[in-house]
């Protein structure tokens, strides 16, 4: 079976000081990890049991005090015994539902092959063995993993969770620090309830890691790498992960913009086989939208240049939808193109590509930029400024739609790296549960 009932570990108190969000988060932002070092101050905190990326490479003495603390922390936390829990994250206006479980890693292959738990985005291995380091050594393990899960009918967790088989053992309810919303944690024990929910999560037969797949990756690899030499079921055969269903009303999937810094933005703007609509001035607040004659067919479309910003909006017909500019969709031969925003210090406009060689904006872009040092960024707003700099160019990608999401991975497998985001960043996960991974 693909789900594993964990052994689930909790702090006894001081809840905001303990929960962190993802290690992978803030990655450009120093002030915003120092701001939550000094919110935490000497208060038991996961902050220790993480060695947050802003941090690499990777520095034996920090992995050691990670490890020292574990051993310290491991006395202190609460055993609530083999469950679930149901994870209710309210964040940005919406509502968002999870359910903590441990996942059979012999289930599970990084490489894109047809295991039931797949990855969505390419594993870059080299980034394993500095993780698997980590984890060597490690008695606990926390996760901010999100492993998606495809069911319309919300078989498995009803929206209405009023039911006391779901809420009636509530573990936690409190404040998320730095604006991550508030939180509400539900113990599951009941026997017949993990077995249901095991089954039912069994039935489509397909999990997709939507978070943190190089954190299960490494689970994975360390897995492998002790496999044979401990018993069958040894705690480290599993990892701890949020189950989500993509319909829930409160997921959202945001873009990962692109930044390219230390280059000519003319000489690289010239390597791409696209037609630039130009925005008139780069100080302007507010541009009417120019008519794009779309590639074939009898329809023009509208791209929108407005704000501050260019973001690479889609066009279908007269109306904005989407992210690529399309001809009426009710004719016989639609023909679509892709639009990517684009951002320098001299000028901003959107790259139109009339027939792309590839399904998807960042497949087209990445095509071009992946010999360069490229910056990921969530918010526009940071490109938008970085892109502006002397010898920098920003560049804003569209949406990936969740109703298509489970047929992409079918049909393509994995997708480019940093393809697309669960939310901002502040709606990340945060660590909160832990496990013992030794025996």
């Amino acid at each position: 079976m693909m789900l594993h009932v964990p052994h689930i570990l909790l702090p006894e108190a001081n809840w905001k000081e303990w929960a962190v969000i993802a290690c992978d988060q803030h990655t450009q932002d120093i002030e915003y990890w120092r701001r939550v070092e000094e919110f935490v101050g000497d208060t038991p905190s996961a902050l220790n049991l993480i060695y947050p990326e802003i941090y690499l490479p990777l520095d034996e003495n920090r992995v050691n005090k990670i490890h020292k603390a574990m051993c310290n922390y491991k006395a202190t936390l609460v055993d609530h015994g083999a469950c679930f829990v149901l994870v209710k994250r309210a964040v940005s206006g919406s509502e968002r539902t999870g359910l903590v479980v441990a996942i059979d890693l012999e289930e599970y292959e990084y490489d894109g092959s047809e295991s039931l738990i797949r990855p969505t985005e390419k594993t870059i291995k080299e980034r394993l063995p500095a993780r698997v380091m980590i984890r060597e050594n490690a008695e606990l393990e926390l996760s901010h993993v999100l492993v998606l899960y495809d069911d319309p009918d919300f078989s498995v967790i009803p929206l209405n969770i009023d039911n006391p088989v779901y809420a009636g053992d509530k573990v936690y309810d409190f404040d998320l620090m730095e604006d991550g919303g508030h939180i509400r944690g539900f113990k599951i024990s009941d026997e017949k309830t993990i077995w249901e929910i095991s089954e039912r999560i069994q039935a489509p037969g397909l999990l997709l890691v939507g978070d943190g797949n190089h954190s299960l990756a490494t689970a994975k690899s360390f897995w492998e790498k002790i496999k044979g030499t401990v018993p069958d079921n040894h705690p480290a055969r599993y990892a701890l992960v949020e189950l989500v269903n993509i319909h829930d009303p409160g997921l959202t999937f945001e873009p990962i913009h692109r930044i390219v810094r230390g280059v000519d933005p003319e000489e690289l703007l010239k390597r791409f086989n696209a037609r630039i609509i130009e925005a008139p001035s780069i100080e302007t607040p507010s541009i009417e939208a120019p008519s794009i004659e779309a590639p074939s067919g009898n329809s023009t479309t509208d791209l929108s240049v407005t704000g501050n910003s260019v973001t690479g909006n889609s066009v279908t017909g007269n109306s904005v939808t989407g992210n690529s500019v399309t001809n009426n969709p009710a004719a016989d031969n639609p023909v679509t193109a892709h639009s990517i925003g684009f951002i320098t210090k001299e000028r901003r406009g959107v790259l139109i590509f009339d027939n792309p060689a590839h399904d998807l904006e960042v497949e087209t872009l990445d095509e071009v930029i992946d010999g360069y040092p490229v910056e990921y960024e969530h918010d526009p707003e940071v490109v938008e400024k970085l892109g502006k700099e002397p010898e920098s160019i920003g560049f804003f990608l569209p949406s990936l739609k969740r109703s298509e999401f489970f047929a992409l991975i079918k049909k393509k497998g994995i997708l480019p790296r940093k393809s697309f985001s669960l939310g901002k960043e502040n709606e990340k996960r945060y660590y909160l549960e832990a496990r013992r991974i030794t025996q």
